[in-house]
């Protein structure tokens, strides 16, 4: 909540149409205050809230319009006390030497007249009159005016100062009256005062809070920010390690299936080999058993036997008893 100041184009609407008011004479046809200044509430509110409501946020109520206008008259009229030269002689040059904006003002409230005997003479401004100030001053004129006709109906002196007495009581009832009017004022504006003042304290002992309670909240932002950050770390570098225990095992099990498959390649070599030795074998058995059945005639078949290898014709006794040399080179086959 911010607190209510008027800016410099709502005083010169303000002015504008006060003065407006009060030359064409509306202003003093009316009789309350509310009558008075609820246009001029209606006029700034209308040129300037209505139109841009976040350049000028507060809409005023004609009781914000009474304050304003009575302000620029103590303003003004503080200033014109200090111009005055005589009761009647004020050095209108020297205004704007105190105060900017003097003359302008005085275009509104130059009429206004300086008090002397009123309680408000020392502070150099006179207050406007309210709805209770212009009822005792009716029945103030009422009574002037019965005490005049009485007076002119006394015959004797004693009854004429009896007259006068009374209208002195009477007069000096009223000014009690409109001294305690404005105590009781002015104790209820340093009321509001101070209510205003707490209601100030309270809102910035509030806005330390929230601005505290933000604090807190971005710390604990950061704080978990941090926290999450380090866990992705730690869980990549986890990842990191699983992937690379696992591109380990992939790269043994190859190498363990790469040995496996040499040795199965050994393997078939080797019995491929001792398929081939027990064929020649069988051959060189058969070529003895038909030397055998057909005797020593063919020489020929005889010397092509002997071309057949030594361990062949060593070996005749059956493929039990053959074991190849696993060690034998491929050109054998």
């Amino acid at each position: 909540m911010k607190r209510k100041k008027w800016s410099e184009g709502e005083e010169q609407s303000l002015l504008t149409k006060y003065a407006e008011l009060v030359r064409s004479g509306s202003l003093a046809k009316l009789k309350t205050r509310e009558k008075k200044f609820k246009p001029v509430a209606e006029h700034v509110n209308a040129v300037h809230h209505l139109r841009d409501p976040v350049s000028f946020p507060f809409k005023w109520s004609w009781r914000d319009v009474s304050i304003k206008v009575q302000n620029m008259r103590h303003q003004y009229l503080g200033v014109k006390q200090k111009i005055r030269l005589s009761p009647h002689h004020f050095n209108w040059k020297d205004g704007n030497n105190h105060w900017d904006n003097f003359l302008k003002y005085k275009e509104v409230f130059g009429d206004v007249q300086l008090l002397e005997s009123s309680k408000h003479a020392k502070l150099g401004f006179e207050v406007d009159s309210d709805e209770e100030e212009e009822e005792e001053d009716h029945h103030a004129a009422a009574d002037q005016e019965a005490d005049v006709s009485k007076v002119k109906r006394l015959a004797s002196v004693v009854e004429l100062r009896e007259a006068v007495v009374k209208r002195e009581e009477r007069r000096r009832e009223r000014d009690f009256r409109r001294e305690k009017v404005e105590a009781d004022r002015e104790r209820k504006r340093r009321e509001a005062e101070f209510r205003r003042e707490r209601r100030r304290d309270w809102l910035e002992d509030r806005e330390i809070e929230l601005e505290e309670r933000q604090l807190r909240w971005a710390r604990k932002e950061m704080e978990k920010r941090l926290r999450l950050e380090r866990e992705l770390d730690a869980e990549r570098r986890w990842r990191k390690r699983v992937e690379e225990q696992m591109e380990e095992e992939e790269m043994e099990w190859r190498q363990r299936l790469v040995a496996m498959q040499v040795e199965h390649e050994k393997h078939m070599m080797q019995m491929h080999v001792e398929a081939c030795q027990n064929q020649m074998q069988v051959l060189g058995i058969m070529a003895r058993l038909l030397c055998q059945f057909f005797g020593s005639a063919s020489d020929g078949l005889t010397n092509g036997l002997g071309a057949l290898p030594p361990q062949v014709l060593h070996h005749g006794g059956g493929l039990g008893n053959v074991k190849p040399d696993a060690n034998s080179p491929s050109e054998f086959i």
